[in-house]
C-alpha cells in the first residue's frame, strides 16, 4: 500500500521515458500522440514538471495501462510492464465486466490516489502563511469535494463487500 508521504515509489518520469522508448518514439513523436509539444514531454521525463490529470489519463490510455501503474509501478522492469499491461492485452472486450479481483484492486488504487491528492493538497495549502479569500473558498470547495469522494468510495467498498459475500454464497 502506498503511504501518503512516500514519494520514493513515484515512477512517472522514468516510466514515460521507458514507455516512449518501448514504442520507438522520439519525444516529438510522443508529444504529437498526446497533443503536446516536445518540451512538455522533456520536462515530464526529467521530472521538472508534472502533467495535468487529463494528460495522465491520455498517457495511460495511449499505453493501455492504469494511471496508478503509470505513476507507481516501475515499468522499466519487464515483469512489471507485463503485469500492468496484461489486462488490455488479453483480447477481452472493454464491454465485458471486469473480474471482481480487478474491481477490488482498482478501488484500492483509487482510494490510494485520492488520499495522496488530499495529502498533497493539505501539504501545499498548509505552507501558506495567509490565504487570500478567493483561495480559501477554493480550499473549502476542495475539502467538500474530498468529503463527497470519500463517501462515494465508502459506498463503493460496501458494494464490493456485498458482491463478495454473495459470490461466496454461490460457491457452496
Amino acid at each position: 500500500m502506498v503511504t501518503e508521504n512516500n514519494t520514493s515509489n513515484f515512477f512517472l518520469a522514468e516510466n514515460l521515458r521507458a514507455l516512449r522508448k518501448r514504442m520507438n518514439w522520439s519525444q516529438e513523436e510522443f508529444a504529437d500522440q498526446i497533443g503536446l509539444n516536445r518540451g512538455n514531454i522533456a520536462s515530464y521525463e526529467n521530472g521538472t514538471a508534472e502533467p495535468k490529470i487529463c494528460n495522465l489519463l491520455k498517457f495511460a490510455h495511449l499505453f493501455s495501462i492504469s494511471v496508478f501503474d503509470l505513476t507507481h509501478s516501475d515499468l522499466k522492469d519487464e515483469e512489471s510492464y507485463t503485469r500492468a499491461s496484461r489486462g488490455n492485452q488479453d483480447g477481452k472486450s472493454m464491454m465485458q465486466p471486469p473480474s471482481l479481483e480487478r474491481v477490488v484492486k482498482e478501488a484500492e488504487d483509487i482510494q490510494s490516489a485520492v488520499k495522496g491528492l488530499h495529502c498533497l493538497f493539505r501539504l501545499k495549502t498548509g505552507n501558506l502563511a495567509e490565504m487570500p479569500p478567493e483561495c480559501q473558498v477554493l480550499k473549502d470547495h476542495f475539502e467538500q469535494l474530498y468529503s463527497v469522494t470519500q463517501h462515494l468510495l465508502d459506498s463503493h467498498h460496501e458494494l464490493i463487500s456485498f458482491i463478495q459475500s454473495k459470490c461466496s454464497e454461490y460457491k457452496g
